[in-house]
């Protein structure tokens, strides 16, 4: 329940996005004080923006995600902000929400939880490690610094903020995938859209740059919810008229439960958002290009033209930015021979899609089943008492749009959560757990961690 805080916490999660809910659940469930600090003033990063979370099943329809994830799903369903996952022949699987929902849901889940506080409108300020070891965060909050103990920290920041501070190895590429902001319209007339695309298969055909994916008809219209990426020929026309000036070669939509349409196409290439000036030119970019999107669609794409612009994203999607060096990594090998080692600890069942740091192309590759996430790819090589979360674990720079996606970042935060309980439980560092005991643990609470 949320009270006064106190100054020591056995575990300390920053960022209450897709790779920090489940982590501070899971340890507190596992009888861990926890402290959840977020920045913003809503719990759930991008579960809450209205994206769908795609790869809850894999290529080949395997369930590849569970555990607290799935029981979030389940109970955002309850009250009919989900629908069930969607096997998509781009995407793997999809699983629209309701956004709105998705907040209060895990707002609620939070106030169940004993074990758990938390902190909103926080932004970290530096964490303390003495003899490479986490000690102390500061944060900054409403006018005021805190001070907070812990032993344990799981950075689930995204940009791999805390591990940044602490003094821990990362990389970053030199050209970074590009920023956007995803925006949601309403009024659309999808039997124009149906009739169009019957007549002009070319518009949802893709790029030779899709290797072994493809859409179809079928799956638009036989799906209350689906996706679609085209318009090539449209998205030409307007870029030699001057009207559609994005560098992105497709209108790129989703159809929500509730019938609007939630669109990923505007594009702020060359950010970096551990820089300030790049993240605030990126902000002001994105927000030009929605405005210009949506007149394009509603003048160009059937079925739009009476559409309204109903909500945006409240911040940047971030594709890219730090990851860290952790004691395993997952390499381009490793996916193109499907390898599920013994020590995985949660599943990536995506494809390799890469948006291009400095052109209007996407790449992306298909991969036909799951691959594992090794436990150290959790576990930074330098600093001790620390997981990281989220995105910005130990993997290539080629694997990492496969593991990127929200609900791989779920199943590693479950991942994170549970080894900090296990190394409270066993008074030793995380990264001297047992991985296979982590396995099993994993499994008692339903999460997958092979096929």
């Amino acid at each position: 329940m949320i009270k006064m805080y106190d100054k020591k916490y056995d575990l300390i999660v920053v960022g209450s996005g897709p790779g920090g809910f489940p982590a501070a659940i899971a340890a507190a469930r596992m009888g861990l004080k926890v402290l959840l600090v977020e920045r913003s003033a809503q719990i759930g990063g991008n579960l809450v923006t209205g994206l769908p979370l795609l790869a809850f099943l894999d290529r080949s329809g395997n369930a590849v995600v569970k555990g607290i994830a799935q029981e979030i799903i389940d109970r955002v369903k309850e009250v009919g902000g989900a629908n069930d996952h969607i096997r998509s022949p781009l995407l793997n699987s999809m699983t629209h929400v309701n956004g709105s929902w998705m907040r209060i849901i895990l707002f609620e889940m939070c106030e169940e939880e004993e074990n758990l506080d938390v902190i909103l409108y926080s932004e970290l300020k530096s964490v303390k490690v003495d003899n490479g070891r986490v000690k102390e965060i500061t944060i900054f909050c409403r006018g005021e610094e805190l001070k907070f103990e812990c032993d344990r920290l799981v950075d689930a920041t995204g940009d791999a903020c805390a591990a940044y501070m602490a003094g821990a190895e990362y990389e970053k590429s030199e050209k970074l995938q590009p920023t956007t902001i995803t925006f949601e319209l309403a009024n659309i007339d999808y039997d124009e859209l149906f009739a169009y695309l019957r007549e002009h298969p070319e518009a949802y055909t893709l790029p030779e740059t899709f290797h072994g994916v493809q859409q179809t008809m079928d799956f638009f219209v036989n799906n209350k919810c689906f996706s679609i990426m085209g318009f090539r020929d449209i998205v030409k026309m307007g870029r030699k008229s001057g009207e559609f000036n994005v560098q992105r070669n497709m209108i790129d939509f989703c159809k929500q439960p509730n019938g609007n349409a939630l669109v990923n196409v505007s594009r702020a290439i060359n950010t970096d958002v551990t820089d300030i000036e790049s993240t605030v030119k990126a902000e002001f970019t994105c927000h030009r290009q929605v405005k210009e999107i949506v007149l394009f669609m509603k003048k160009y794409i059937p079925g739009f033209k009476n559409c309204d612009l109903v909500s945006m994203a409240p911040w940047l999607g971030v594709r890219e930015s730090r990851r860290i060096a952790g004691k395993k990594r997952v390499t381009l090998d490793d996916v193109k021979n499907l390898r599920i080692p013994e020590d995985t600890v949660a599943m990536a069942g995506y494809n390799i899609d890469i948006h291009s740091p400095d052109s209007e192309n996407m790449t992306m590759l298909a991969v036909e089943h799951a691959i594992g996430i090794p436990y150290g790819c959790l576990v930074p090589v330098r600093i001790e008492g620390m997981l990281v979360s989220g995105r910005a674990i130990s993997v290539d720079a080629d694997v990492f749009p496969m593991t990127r996606i929200m609900p791989t970042c779920m199943a590693v935060g479950q991942a994170a959560g549970t080894a900090m309980a296990l190394a409270y439980k066993h008074d030793i560092q995380p990264s001297e757990i047992d991985v296979q005991e982590l396995r099993s643990e994993l499994k008692k609470a339903g999460a997958i961690v092979e096929l």
